[in-house]
């Protein structure tokens, strides 16, 4: 039914979770019931006049929007917020949806005089004053990254060389790798001793030798410990072209004892970039509790750069948070927190939760080209305080 079937839901809004798939179908309930007609037939949960919820035999839940005469208003009202529609209503109360042509509904915000507003920002009723205002900015998009900020090779818990890692960068079209192994905290992920830093650092001169001119940082992710401190000496630390600061022990925290632990590693003179705020995994694993605001204060008052780690499990820094931080001219990185080449291409979800929080390419240091993010680091270094 080409043209008469559109996605919708939480999905069009590039929401973190989708817990179901939602359609917009042109067709009555009558026509559609049949098509589900099977020898092994999906279950029929819920059925209303506009619209069915089908169980399918995975589990997956299925919701189809129907009705021909309400079509085209369906495909607006079902990808936003219900109150973005009731702020939309209210403001425009003339808008004509016959305009919405398929799944292009820009002709409808031109008929109103307002700004289009992508679907991933049509959550808060606030959206509709920036357009209003004109201040929706160009979001940032997948080939905006210049970059792949945290990831793993073989030297740890990674899958790949070192080399063949900067290879698939390279074929990518990537300027530069950062590879931040673990710190040897993590004993179960290999994390490297004083020594393996060493030896592993030499390696990537000879590589970067090699592949010039694309370059390989010298990078670690460091282990937050109990105390806040960082689980190498500052000699250590020193040795690096960036570190990135991570929780990965004694998750079970209350705030006061999470907060501590974070502040202290944003306050290290050495943390460049604080990994995945929260340690959340979605659908299995909550996370800590954390004051948002005060990590982002700490954050700007300690040039230090928070991680929106895209690996689909995490996506943590939650997108919710990212205005403050925008706000607070803290940098945010879109890292894939690559364990394998395949790895790499994670950034795509990174870059659909970054566009829900108006995140442009300017806000992002993955988006830094090689010679600016060489500036970057060499700031960072010129304003350390030991």
């Amino acid at each position: 039914m080409p043209g008469n079937v559109f996605i919708t839901g939480a999905y069009k809004r590039q929401l973190e979770i989708i817990n179901e798939l939602e359609y917009v179908v042109n067709y009555s309930n009558e026509l559609v019931k049949p098509k589900f007609l099977s020898a092994n037939p999906p279950e029929l949960l819920e059925e209303k006049h506009g619209s069915l919820l089908y169980k399918l035999m995975n589990g997956l839940r299925l919701r189809l929007h129907t009705g021909i005469n309400d079509f085209n208003k369906n495909l607006f009202r079902t990808a936003a917020s219900d109150e973005f529609i009731q702020a939309f209503d209210e403001k425009f109360p003339e808008a004509d949806f016959s305009r919405i042509n398929g799944n292009d509904d820009k002709p409808l915000f031109e008929s109103i005089g307002l700004n289009f507003i992508p679907c991933c920002l049509r959550e808060s009723p606030s959206i509709i004053e920036k357009a209003i205002q004109q201040e929706l900015p160009a979001l940032i998009e997948t080939g905006d990254i210049k970059s792949i900020i945290h990831s793993h090779s073989d030297w740890s818990d990674g899958s790949n060389t070192l080399e063949v890692m900067a290879q698939a960068a390279i074929e990518k079209g990537f300027e530069y790798l950062v590879i931040s192994d673990h710190s040897k905290s993590a004993f179960y992920a290999s994390g490297l001793s004083e020594e393996r830093i060493k030896e592993q650092h030499r390696y990537i001169d000879e590589l970067n030798n090699k592949l010039a001119p694309f370059k390989i940082f010298k990078s670690i992710e460091s282990d937050i410990l109990n105390d806040g401190s960082l689980d190498y000496s500052n000699a250590i630390l020193s040795t690096f072209d960036l570190v990135i600061a991570s929780v990965h022990s004694n998750l079970k925290m209350q705030e006061e004892k999470a907060m501590m632990r974070l502040i202290n590693a944003i306050e290290n003179p050495y943390t460049t970039i604080l990994g995945h705020m929260t340690g959340r995994l979605l659908l299995s694993r909550k996370g800590y509790p954390v004051d948002h605001k005060k990590i982002i204060d700490a954050c700007a008052a300690n040039n230090v750069v928070i991680e929106l780690n895209a690996h689909p499990s995490r996506l943590d820094i939650d997108w919710r948070y990212i205005d403050y931080a925008l706000e607070k001219n803290v940098l945010i990185s879109i890292d894939p927190d690559a364990h394998s080449i395949e790895g790499f291409d994670d950034i795509h979800y990174g870059v659909l939760a970054a566009q829900k929080a108006m995140v442009t390419k300017a806000n992002n240091l993955s988006s830094f080209s090689l010679q600016e993010f060489e500036s970057f680091l060499a700031k960072k270094k010129s304003s350390r305080k030991v």
